[in-house]
């Protein structure tokens, strides 16, 4: 696929995010959650069950404490095995990594905890393409979930 078929995708998710409902944006935004979770090959057990539970079971301060001190070890991981600082990286360099990957993952799972559904939505689809997640698993994602 282009990058311009892929740019053209990425604007129609866009707009189908904007014209959901709050609830099926927060639906989509733990749906993406589950996906990079999944593509990623993330395995914390804590992580994975605030993207199943989605705000079934809102996370406590001590699930939130441990979702963004693993990205941030993720992170530090992710510099080690690229001997340098990630934003100094492309996409493509950065998805070889598993830290990486597992690092984004855990942004999208804190993305799709953001108060406002529709903002949710949108960070969690762009760290879901950070780790590695497809366009058109997110196209079909929203597809069933928007």
């Amino acid at each position: 696929m282009s990058a311009l078929d892929e740019g053209s995708l990425a604007r129609a998710l866009e707009g189908r995010i904007a014209e959901a409902t709050p609830g099926g944006a927060r639906r989509y935004a733990f749906g993406v959650a589950r996906l990079a979770c999944s593509t990623s090959g993330l395995k914390d057990a804590r992580t994975l069950e605030v993207a199943l539970g989605g705000l079934e079971r809102y996370p406590e301060i001590d699930d939130l404490a441990h979702l963004w001190d693993l990205e941030r070890r993720l992170n530090a991981a992710c510099a080690v095995q690229l001997g340098g600082d990630p934003s100094h990286f492309s996409q493509d360099e950065l998805l070889l990594h598993p830290a990486c990957q597992e690092a984004r993952a855990v942004s999208v799972v804190i993305a799709a905890l953001l108060p406002d559904a529709f903002v949710a939505a949108r960070r969690a689809t762009r760290e879901a393409r950070a780790a590695g997640c497809r366009q058109a698993d997110l196209d079909s994602t929203a597809a069933d979930l928007l």
